[in-house]
């Protein structure tokens, strides 16, 4: 039992031993670490900078009053570099509404102008095509005119041609009926009849009519039996034959006047 706690004791006692030499020995370091005196001019140094640090001093009062003079000028320089800034600004975007609307004034102008010249262009292509449609019609109207003197002209040419072949007709056909026309005794000078008569193109009558009597009921009778006695006449067929439209238009119902005259009374 004896023999197994021998070299713990000892080791124990060791380390008591070591660690009450090592404390000793540092307190002694300690202790003339404490008593070495200090360099006077270090203390000096020490006692200024402890008196800085404890009482600093107040700057004077003309630095404060030059601080606010340069704030204050400061201040003014930048207010008045904005004033500036400002009316510059304003004068940029003066100048540029003033280039806007002479922009816009000039554009308003050149419509004005291509307006203009677009309807003075539309102005004279009307006159010209106005000034060619009077030509055309003028020029037609001539032509019409002409036309229609020349159809005048032949219209009356036809006509007078037309009146001439109708009274030839009418001339012979009156001259046939009185060539067989036996007057009633009691016919008397001045007595007038006209009768109507109706032909075919064959130049027969088909039908006569006292359209206006004589007051003679033997002088009208006598008229109509002379046209019975006829009954044909040459002269309408041969017109019938050559202007069927004359025929139709003039011949076809043609009215005769008798007159009684040369009796000796």
């Amino acid at each position: 039992m004896n023999g197994s706690y021998g070299p713990a004791i000892v080791i124990s006692i060791a380390l008591h031993a070591l660690l009450i030499a090592v404390l000793t020995f540092g307190w002694e370091a300690k202790q003339e670490r404490e008593l070495k005196p200090m360099p006077k001019f270090v203390q000096a140094k020490l006692v200024q900078l402890e008196s800085k640090s404890d009482k600093p001093k107040a700057p004077p009062k003309v630095d404060l009053i030059e601080k606010k003079r340069r704030q204050q000028e400061l201040e003014r320089q930048q207010q008045a570099a904005a004033e500036q800034k400002r009316k510059a600004a304003a004068e940029r975007k003066k100048k540029e509404e003033a280039a806007k609307k002479r922009k816009a004034e000039e554009a308003r102008k050149k419509r004005e102008a291509e307006d203009k010249a677009r309807k003075e262009k539309e102005r004279k292509e009307k006159e010209r095509q106005d000034q060619l449609k009077q030509e055309r019609e003028s020029a037609f109207e001539e032509a019409l005119e002409d036309e229609e003197a020349l159809e005048d002209e032949e219209e009356w040419r036809d006509a007078s041609n037309d009146a001439a072949a109708v009274m030839s007709v009418a001339q012979a056909i009156q001259q046939r009926i009185e060539d067989a026309w036996n007057q009633p005794p009691s016919a008397r000078n001045g007595m007038v009849v006209e009768v109507q008569i109706n032909f075919v193109p064959t130049g027969r009558v088909v039908a006569s009519t006292i359209t206006r009597g004589s007051g003679n009921a033997a002088l009208d009778r006598s008229v109509l039996t002379a046209v019975k006695k006829v009954e044909v006449f040459p002269e309408v067929a041969e017109v019938a034959r050559e202007e069927p439209s004359l025929f139709e238009r003039q011949i076809r119902t043609t009215k005769l006047i008798f007159r009684v005259e040369g009796l000796r009374q």
